[in-house]
């Protein structure tokens, strides 16, 4: 089939050869009935004849049986016998004429019948008459047959029969001529529309023809206008381009694709590899022909990341590319079109918002070193504070004062932290199977002595079909932890909380109500925005950053969950409430199981413990709640007096700063780990720095445990009865 052909054409020719043939066909149909018609009208004609013929047959035998009667001339039995002779085979004919019409068949029975008779009368008359010497018997006995009319008789009653079968005929003929000029009119009728439509059929097709070859120039026109435009366009966009047909031979590049590599018309005709030339930034290794990937792949594909280019002068430019085939109409690949641009200004900005960020979480890591490390005297003195205090009221108040006020600070600390890796991602959940109601309860725990400390109430109801959810125990304790803050924060003294945990269908839901100063509606949509507060421009008690609902949302959403808040308006309390997808109980995780069997346990033993820290306060202090627990504690101030005390007192505990001067905690670390009598010490890194790359840094130098300054003196109690 010619390839110029447009499916249109073939199909209006097809359509054309189509209605030619229909047309040849219906005026074959049509010939054939008008034929039929034809030749069963001269069919039913010929019947007519025949009927005719056979009585006509019948009056020359009897005529001729009358003369021979009268006469005695032997000469009249010549048309009689002729006659009878003839007779047989015309009722056969008529016979085989009439055998397709069952009624007209019976009447021929009945006309064979009285044709026979008729012949049979008149035989035996002439027999009689040769056989009688005195003919006056016979002819006497004929003009009896002729006054009594009983010849006429037999004569009428095949007239009737055979005027029977005609009327028969007549009306069959009428009815095949009238069907006949019917099929002649429908022939002439189908005739003409048939060539009509044809005759419309194949002007259509000229048209169509007119109108494709026209409408191939326009779009030749418009493809030769989108060409050059295409053209104008590569030379004056920004991006570098490279046009190559399938063999991977440029075709064409655009300005900037010149300037980058460095060549110019002279790199049409040539492989792409040639002129296209890139290596990984990192490892030098050169990167695959992207023409051979398009080709291979059949689509489009981002090129490898971190490539640079290697222009024709020998310079070096990192980019950023793409590819893309180019198709042919049937699809196939004709080309492949490159793009990239030089990404120069691109990494430089990258490097400097790594070196910010990384200087931010340095600064963040040091503001949060020098924090805790006053903190953890602080806490550990306030502690000892309390143990030293007896039943002074007094003092137990200040220790509890001082260690509220810590562990604010502390949360602080935490919550700034806590938003800086989250936003950076560097927070992952240490999932496990949670109890919703252990979460509820420990939270409400925590917050339970400010709530006192306020004179509010604080309910908590959870239902007992709660579940469990898969998710962070630590980072869920936080997160409603920081709901009850934040209520305790902003209801007044003699206020009420109430927080509750309930099942909602594979949910898990916990919700925490207030009566305290409600939250505008202005304020609503951006309430879990970073560093979003009330309006405190004329108290200042209640404190804070605004992080922790930031943290809140952030963490929920790390765990799958929604978090939602609703308020009436400024003085009618607010509620919050956190969604999270439940899971079955499965199994505990190690972690918890270790935190439940740290919780059950009892008074710690006594062990030899060793407290190194560069800051005397936090060592002295350390040590002296310790003691106060009944260890026995030594103290160093460097990683080589930690060497020497390990070596002369044999502890079997070891709380070790990291940041000592000269030898690192983690050198200390190394050192005690190599040495085949120290190696089964349990070491706990007691530190400012609490980030997760700590905690992986200091578990790779060999500590059991990686606590952030200031320690809560009950996890330290808890920790050390677990290794008793």
């Amino acid at each position: 089939m010619p390839r110029n052909l447009t499916r249109g054409q073939i199909v209006a020719i097809a359509l054309l050869i189509c209605a030619l043939v229909a047309d040849a066909a219906l005026s074959i149909f049509n010939i054939r009935e008008v034929a039929n018609s034809v030749q069963w009208v001269s069919h039913t004609q010929e019947v007519l004849a025949k009927l005719e013929q056979v009585l006509s047959t019948l009056k020359d035998a009897e005529t001729g049986q009358r003369g021979y009667l009268l006469t005695g001339d032997p000469r009249y039995l010549e048309p009689h016998e002729q006659a009878v002779a003839r007779m047989p085979a015309q009722l056969a004919q008529l016979r085989e004429l009439i055998a397709d019409n069952p009624a007209q068949t019976a009447r021929l029975l009945r006309l064979e019948q009285l044709v026979t008779e008729r012949l049979n009368v008149l035989q035996h008359a002439i027999g009689a008459y040769q056989a009688d010497p005195d003919k006056t018997r016979v002819l006497q006995s004929s003009r009896q047959s002729l006054l009594t009319g009983e010849g006429k008789q037999a004569m009428d009653a095949v007239r009737a029969q055979i005027s029977e079968m005609q009327d028969s005929e007549r009306a069959l003929l009428a009815r095949r001529e009238a069907a006949s000029r019917t099929s002649a009119r429908t022939a002439l009728a189908t005739t003409a529309i048939a060539l009509s439509l044809g005759l419309l059929l194949v002007v259509m097709v000229i048209w169509l023809f007119a109108w494709n070859m026209a409408t191939r120039q326009r779009a030749a026109d418009v493809v030769h206008a989108e060409r050059e435009r295409f053209r104008t366009t590569l030379t004056s966009i920004g991006d570098a381009v490279i046009v190559t047909d399938a063999q991977g031979r440029i075709t064409l590049l655009n300005p900037v694709a010149r300037t980058l590599t460095g060549w110019g018309e002279d790199a049409t005709g040539r492989p792409l590899e040639d002129v296209f030339r890139i290596v990984n930034e990192t490892t030098r290794d050169a990167v695959e022909n992207p023409v051979t990937r398009v080709i291979r792949q059949g689509g489009v594909v981002g090129l490898a990341n971190h490539t640079v280019l290697i222009a024709r002068t020998g310079g070096e430019v990192p980019i950023d590319d793409s590819g893309a085939p180019i198709r042919d109409g049937r699809g196939r690949i004709a080309g492949v079109v490159l793009v990239f641009r030089d990404v120069t200004e691109r990494r430089r900005a990258e490097r400097a918002t790594e070196e910010a960020d990384r200087r931010k979480d340095e600064f963040l890591a040091m503001l949060a070193h020098e924090l805790r490390n006053p903190l953890a005297p602080i806490r550990n003195a306030a502690h000892t504070l309390g143990l030293l205090g007896g039943h002074d009221t007094r003092l137990q108040w200040v220790s509890e004062v001082i260690e509220r006020q810590v562990g604010l600070m502390t949360r602080l600390v935490d919550d700034l932290l806590d938003v800086s890796r989250i936003t950076s991602g560097k927070i992952t959940l240490q999932r496990a199977p949670v109890p919703i109601r252990e979460v509820v309860e420990q939270a409400v725990e925590m917050a339970q002595p400010a709530a006192e400390g306020r004179r509010q109430t604080l309910e908590c109801l959870v239902d007992e079909e709660v579940g469990w959810v898969d998710g962070d125990q630590a980072r869920l304790v936080q997160v409603v932890g920081n709901l009850l803050d934040n209520a305790i924060k902003y209801t007044d003294e003699g206020g009420r909380i109430v927080v509750a945990a309930r099942r909602d269908r594979d949910d898990a839901v916990i919700a925490v109500r207030d009566t305290g100063a409600g939250i505008s509606t202005d304020l609503l949509p951006r309430v879990f925005d970073l560093f979003t507060q009330a309006d405190r421009s004329l108290e200042r008690r209640q404190g804070g950053l605004g992080i922790g609902l930031t943290l809140v949302r952030r963490l929920v959403e790390m765990h799958d969950g929604r978090v939602h808040v609703a308020s009436d308006g400024p003085g009618l309390g607010s509620e919050f409430t956190v969604r999270l997808p439940g899971v079955g109980p499965g199994e505990a995780s190690e972690e918890s199981a270790a935190s439940s069997a740290m919780a059950t346990k009892g008074p710690a033993a006594a062990r030899r413990i060793l407290v190194v820290d560069d800051q005397p306060d936090s060592t002295d202090s350390l040590a002296m709640f310790l003691r106060l627990r009944g260890h026995e504690v030594q103290t160093a101030h460097d990683g080589p007096g930690a060497l020497e005390e390990i070596a002369r007192g044999r502890p079997e505990v070891v709380f070790l700063d990291l940041g000592l001067p000269g030898m690192s905690g983690y050198d200390v670390a190394r050192q005690i780990r190599a040495r085949a009598d120290t190696r089964d010490l349990r070491l706990v890194a007691l530190t400012g720095y609490g980030t997760e790359a700590d905690r992986v840094k200091s578990r790779a130098a060999g500590f059991d445990v990686h606590l952030a300054k200031p320690v809560d003196p009950q996890a330290l109690d808890a920790l050390i009865a677990r290794w008793s």
